[in-house]
C-alpha cells in the first residue's frame, strides 16, 4: 500500500480480554483523528476490530475493505475455533462484512466451502455460509510470494524421510487440535522409517510420550526457516482449518513437497504438486505418508516450487489490490 498510498495504521491487539473495550477507545480516537484525511479504510481479518471502521467509513462516506484471512471465515465449534464459532465475536465480524464496501479474501473457499475432512462440525464454511444473505461484494486476491527470497538453499543438503511442519503455540491443545499435530504424533510413532519436525516449541517444551522420531525446534527467524525448508522433504500442513497458509507456500517455493488436509485452499494451492489427506483419519495418513516416501520427490519439489512461483507471485497481489483500490475510490 505504501508505494502508492500514506498509510497511516493502528493495531489491535488488547492482551486481556477485559482490556478491549480500552483498545476500542483508542481505535476511535485515531479513527476521529484520521478518517476526514483518509481517502480508505482497510481491516485485515473481520472481528470486534473491523466494526468501527466500517461503521465509520459508512457514516463518513468511505470506502472500507476488509481482508478476510481465514478464521473470520468459519466456525469450528467442536474446538472453539472461528470468528462465528463465538456468538457475539460473530455478530460483530457480520456487521462489519454488512458495512463494509468490499471485502477481499485470499481464496475462494473462504468464501463458500463444502466441509467432508472432519463431521463435527458444519457441512459448510466461509463468510456467505456464516453470513446469509449478505450483499456487500467480493473479490478474490490470492496470497503473493517473493520466489527470489524464498528459494532452496544450495548449501543444504535435503535429508530424505523427512516431515516438517511450522506451528506457532504448539504447546497449547488447542492448537495441537487445529493444526492437525496429534494426527502427526501418531502416525510418527507408526513409521519409525521417517523423521517429523516442528518448529516453533517453547524453551524446555516436549509432548508426553513425544516419538523418538519426532524433533523440536524453536521459533525462528525467516533466515533460518529457510535454511529448515531446504534440509526437509516434505512439508506437512493438516490443519483442521485454513485460508492460504504462508508456512505451506514459503515450504514449496523451497523445495518441500506439500502433505495437506482436504480443507480450504490448499488442495487447490499444491495442485498436482503433492498429497492431499481428504478425510480426518490416522490410517490414511500413514497410508499417505508412505506413498509419499515412495514418491518421486525431485520431481515433486521442482512441481510445488513452480506452483506458487507462477500462479502466487508477490506481484500479482499487489497489482491486484491496488486496482481494487482504484476501483473503490471511483465509487466513493
Amino acid at each position: 500500500m505504501e508505494q502508492q498510498y500514506e498509510v497511516r495504521h493502528q493495531g489491535f491487539l488488547p492482551k486481556k480480554k477485559w482490556q478491549t473495550p480500552l483498545v476500542w477507545l483508542g481505535q476511535v480516537l485515531f479513527l476521529l483523528r484520521h478518517i476526514w484525511q483518509a481517502d480508505a479504510l482497510i481491516c485485515m481479518f473481520a472481528g470486534y476490530h473491523s466494526f468501527l471502521p466500517a461503521l465509520f467509513g459508512k457514516l463518513a462516506s468511505k470506502p472500507c475493505l476488509i481482508v478476510a484471512g481465514g478464521t473470520d471465515c468459519v466456525a469450528f465449534p467442536s474446538i472453539g475455533y472461528g470468528v462465528f464459532a463465538n456468538a457475539l465475536l460473530g455478530r460483530f465480524a457480520r456487521w462489519s462484512y454488512q458495512m463494509a464496501a468490499h471485502i477481499a479474501p485470499v481464496h475462494e473457499k473462504l468464501v463458500w466451502q463444502d466441509y467432508t475432512y472432519q463431521p463435527n462440525d458444519f457441512p459448510h464454511q466461509g463468510f456467505r455460509f456464516h453470513c446469509p444473505g449478505l450483499k456487500t461484494p467480493h473479490t478474490v486476491i490470492y496470497n503473493g510470494y517473493d520466489a527470489s527470497f524464498w528459494k532452496p538453499d544450495a548449501a543444504v543438503v535435503r535429508q530424505p524421510n523427512t516431515f516438517l511442519t511450522v506451528c506457532a503455540g504448539l504447546d497449547m491443545r488447542f492448537t495441537q487440535r487445529l493444526k492437525g499435530l496429534d494426527l502427526m504424533l501418531e502416525v510418527a510413532a507408526r513409521m519409525p522409517e521417517a523423521t517429523f519436525t516442528i518448529v516453533g516449541a517453547p524453551d524446555g517444551f516436549r509432548f508426553p510420550n513425544q516419538p523418538a522420531n519426532v524433533k523440536l525446534l524453536p521459533k525462528m527467524p525467516l533466515a533460518d526457516l529457510k535454511l529448515v525448508y531446504s534440509a526437509h522433504t516434505f512439508y506437512m500442513q493438516l490443519s483442521l482449518s485454513e485460508g492460504f497458509p504462508n508456512a505451506l507456500s514459503e515450504s514449496m517455493l523451497c523445495g518441500c513437497v506439500p502433505v495437506v488436509s482436504g480443507v480450504g485452499g490448499m488442495p487447490v494451492i499444491i495442485g498436482d504438486s503433492g498429497f492431499v489427506l481428504e478425510k480426518q483419519d490416522t490410517v490414511l495418513l500413514e497410508h499417505l505418508l508412505k506413498d509419499a516416501l515412495r514418491s518421486n520427490s525431485p520431481k515433486l519439489a521442482e512441481n510445488a516450487r513452480q506452483q506458487i512461483a507462477l500462479r502466487y507471485r508477490e506481484e500479482r497481489r499487489e497489482k491486484e489490490l491496488h486496482l481494487l483500490l482504484q476501483q473503490l475510490l471511483k465509487r466513493s
